[in-house]
């Protein structure tokens, strides 16, 4: 970023664009503005102020004739008046000759600045062509019209003099341009830190909206393992019970082998019951693995979820205009690099009196060389964010990915729940069998019965505990459910930049 701030601070915080002293002269020493440039600026604002209606109304032209331009300032609420007042306000103040933390606050500040926010800043700063083209035709024609001789005067035939006379012009010209061109840049810079300090505080805001989401994921998922805990240890009781069940009903089958007819029906009853409860266990078996792998898959989730939070700190959103700053530079800088030509040109066809114009010539080329190397490493810095970003949005995928699977598993879990309940209502109704006909049986088979009711008593339990098992599964269902939302509000995030 600019030396007049930086993007994030150390606790990760967005910094301001800083207006004090300190940091507007750290800025004006690196591109160069010194008390030789305000004293030339203040003595041309009688220039300043004779081409600003004229400039005012070319920029308005110019700006109409742009097409994301012209629709910016369509949906905006300036008038064409107010829109001309800003600019002349804004060209006038080129030769105050205070160019102080103040002046570039308000700079910072001015309103049409932010009208072009929208369209992209290479936009903004191309827009700007006009004022520079105009205002460099009018310093070149007054440096003119002062270094011209004088036609009353008589010729000398002096050439030296007249030499020195073209150089001393031409040092001139070059001397208020490059005050001009400096104060302007100066002008871009404070303009375009504020405005990416404006979305770095967005950045911030929407980071912590973010890492809200991740712990509220967090917490549910920890709610869903406790429930996955709970339905597992529920499966198991069943499990136990069922093997108790079985148990119990063999013994009852050993005892009516002895018994008449009615407790030969009573030994039939008895082997469905036993049939049932085996399939109860099978069923309860299956819960468990459904269960253990619905604990894995929301585990899946919660890592994913990790690597979401790792991955959105890089974001892409703004790195195009990031990118598109880097193009006004390179823009800038090929200008700078004509702009330098031109001048080695004039430099050359002046002989030994442009050697000085040519000195400034190669500075200028230089200072344009560097921009381009500073720009490019912003490039490179731009390509490694947006693959830091493929990789968030490819982490998201894995999170939606891994919620669809909780979800299935915990249906299955559902669906096997459903089943045991009908298979222990089942056996619950063959035990009533054999309760009734026990009633008729002789003091054999009162043992029969006792152990039938033994029986009733572990359906019984079965019973509450596939019913309690129902009652984690409506909450297991209602927080997947949430993590599901909350996933797609990370989506939403990635895509609109808001929770």
């Amino acid at each position: 970023m600019s030396q007049q701030g930086q993007a994030m601070g150390d606790a990760g915080a967005p910094q301001r664009t800083s207006f004090d002293r300190a940091s507007v002269d750290r800025v004006k020493e690196f591109v160069g503005f010194g008390p030789e440039d305000e004293r030339r600026l203040e003595s041309q604002a009688h220039l300043f102020e004779r081409v600003s209606d004229d400039l005012a109304d070319e920029y308005y032209e110019n700006v109409r004739s742009r097409r994301k331009l012209d629709e910016a300032f369509a949906a905006s609420a300036l008038s064409e008046a107010e829109f001309k007042r800003e600019h002349r306000q804004y060209l006038e103040a080129f030769g105050e000759g205070d160019y102080g933390p103040a002046f570039f606050e308000r700079r910072a500040e001015f309103s049409p600045a932010d009208l072009f926010v929208e369209p992209g800043l290479n936009e903004y700063v191309g827009s700007y062509m006009v004022y520079y083209e105009q205002l460099l035709e009018e310093i070149a024609d007054e440096v003119t019209a002062e270094y011209a001789p004088d036609p009353g005067a008589e010729a000398t035939g002096d050439e030296p003099d007249a030499a020195a006379a073209v150089e001393d012009a031409v040092d001139e010209t070059v001397e208020r341009t490059l005050s001009t061109l400096r104060l302007a840049v100066l002008d871009q810079q404070f303009v375009i830190g504020s405005k990416v300090d404006d979305f770095m505080e967005q950045l911030a805001s929407m980071t912590q909206r973010r890492e809200s989401v991740r712990a509220d994921l967090e917490d549910t998922v920890e709610e869903l393992e406790d429930y996955a805990e709970r339905i597992g240890d529920g499966t198991e009781t069943i499990d136990d019970v069922a093997t108790e069940q079985s148990s119990s009903t063999a013994e009852i089958a050993s005892e009516m082998s002895n018994l008449s007819a009615t407790v030969e029906e009573i030994a039939s009853n008895t082997e469905e019951v036993s049939a049932t409860a085996e399939r109860a266990e099978e069923i309860a078996g299956e819960t468990t693995d459904t269960a253990e792998r619905a604990i894995d898959k929301m585990e899946g989730v919660q890592d994913a979820a990790g690597e979401v939070t790792e991955d959105v700190e890089d974001l892409r959103e703004g790195v195009q205009r990031i990118d598109e700053i880097v193009d006004v530079i390179n823009d800038i800088a090929d200008q700078t690099n004509l702009l330098a030509l031109n001048a080695s040109i004039e430099a050359a066809t002046a002989g030994e009196a442009g050697d000085g114009f040519a000195v400034v010539a190669d500075e200028v080329k230089n200072l344009a060389e560097e921009s381009q190397e500073e720009a490019a490493t912003i490039e490179r810095m731009v390509n490694q964010i947006q693959e830091d970003t493929q990789e968030t949005v490819e982490s998201l995928e894995d999170a939606n990915a891994e919620i669809d699977d909780g979800v299935e598993l915990v249906e299955d879990t559902v669906e096997n729940l459903g089943e045991i309940e009908t298979a222990v209502s089942e056996a619950a109704s063959g035990v009533d069998e054999v309760a009734t006909a026990t009633d008729d049986q002789a003091a054999s088979t009162e043992e029969i019965a006792g152990m039938a009711d033994e029986v009733m008593e572990n359906a019984d339990q079965v019973a509450a505990e596939v019913e309690s098992l129902a009652e984690v599964s409506e909450d297991v269902e209602r927080q997947v459910q949430v993590v599901t939302e909350m996933v797609d509000r990370l989506a939403d995030v990635q895509e609109n930049g808001d929770v």
